[in-house]
C-alpha cells in the first residue's frame, strides 16, 4: 500500500512528463538552451524531448562556470579540451548533430579568431540542412572573422543580425530571396559588397546599418557614393536606420 503511494504521488508530481509532446517541446524552446539540453539526463524519457526545439541560443559568457567546472554543455557531452572556447565550439556542434526536425532559429554570442575552423564547421552543418530563417552572430569587439563561404547558402532566411564580422561573399552570390530584416554592426565590408548584399535582397523591408569608415574597407569617398546606390537599391523597404561615420570626403 505505501509502495502504491509513493508511485501515484511520483506520477502526480510529474505532471510534465504526462502533457502532450508537443507542449512539452513549446515548454523547452522557451528555456535557455542549457537549461533545455540539461533535461536530457532526467530520465530515458525526457533524452531526446529538447532534440525538436526550433530555437537553439548559445551565448557563451552564460555557459561558463567557476574556473574549475566545466560548463554546462561541457558537462553534458564530457569534453575535457584544455582551450575552453574549442570545447564550447563542439558541444555546440554536438547538440546540431543530436537536433531532430527543423531548426528555424539559431543565435551566438561568442569570441573567435580570424580563423577559426570550429565556427567554420558550425555554420556549414547549419547550411547544410538549410532551414534557419532566423541567424544571429555577435562577436568580440576585435574579431577579424570571415564568415565562410558556405553562410552565402542559407537561402531560407528571413532576418540576419551580424556583429563584428567580415564580409567577401563569392562573385556567384546570388542574395538571399526571403531576407526582410538585416542588421549589421561593426561589421568589416568594402562598399560594392555592402551594394551587391542589399541589392540581392528584393524583399527587404528593414535595414539596420551602424558602420565606421575604417570598417568599410574603403576611403570616403566609396562610402558615399556607394551610400547613394544603397538607397536606390531598397524599393520596398519600410524601416532604415543607419549611421555612418565618414571623413575626409571632398
Amino acid at each position: 500500500m505505501d509502495h502504491y503511494n509513493i508511485n501515484a504521488r511520483r506520477l502526480s508530481l510529474d505532471r510534465i512528463s504526462n502533457l502532450p509532446l508537443p507542449i512539452i517541446e513549446t515548454i523547452l524552446s522557451l528555456l535557455p538552451t542549457k537549461v533545455a539540453v540539461r533535461t536530457s539526463i532526467l530520465s530515458r524519457e525526457w533524452r531526446y524531448h529538447w532534440t525538436k526545439i526550433p530555437e537553439l541560443f548559445f551565448d557563451e559568457d552564460a555557459f561558463k562556470g567557476s574556473s574549475d567546472q566545466l560548463s554546462i554543455l561541457e558537462q553534458t557531452f564530457y569534453y575535457s579540451c584544455p582551450c575552453r572556447r574549442c570545447n564550447f565550439f563542439k558541444a555546440i556542434y554536438q547538440v546540431l548533430l543530436l537536433h531532430k526536425g527543423p531548426l528555424l532559429e539559431f543565435s551566438l554570442i561568442t569570441s573567435a579568431d580570424m580563423i577559426c575552423d570550429e565556427l567554420d564547421l558550425i555554420i556549414s552543418h547549419l547550411s547544410r540542412r538549410n532551414t534557419v530563417k532566423i541567424f544571429s552572430l555577435d562577436l568580440n569587439e576585435y574579431s577579424k572573422y570571415r564568415l565562410p563561404l558556405s553562410f552565402f547558402s542559407l537561402n531560407q532566411l528571413t532576418n540576419l543580425d551580424l556583429h563584428k564580422v567580415c564580409i567577401h561573399h563569392p562573385p556567384t552570390f546570388n542574395g538571399f530571396g526571403s531576407l526582410t530584416s538585416l542588421y549589421l554592426h561593426n561589421i568589416k565590408i568594402s562598399p560594392k559588397t555592402l551594394v551587391h548584399l542589399v541589392s540581392n535582397c528584393p524583399v527587404l523591408k528593414s535595414l539596420t546599418l551602424f558602420i565606421d569608415e575604417d570598417n568599410t574597407l574603403g576611403n570616403g569617398n566609396d562610402v558615399s557614393s556607394s551610400f547613394s546606390d544603397l538607397i536606390k537599391c531598397l524599393p520596398v523597404i519600410e524601416c532604415l536606420v543607419t549611421s555612418l561615420w565618414v571623413s575626409h570626403v571632398s
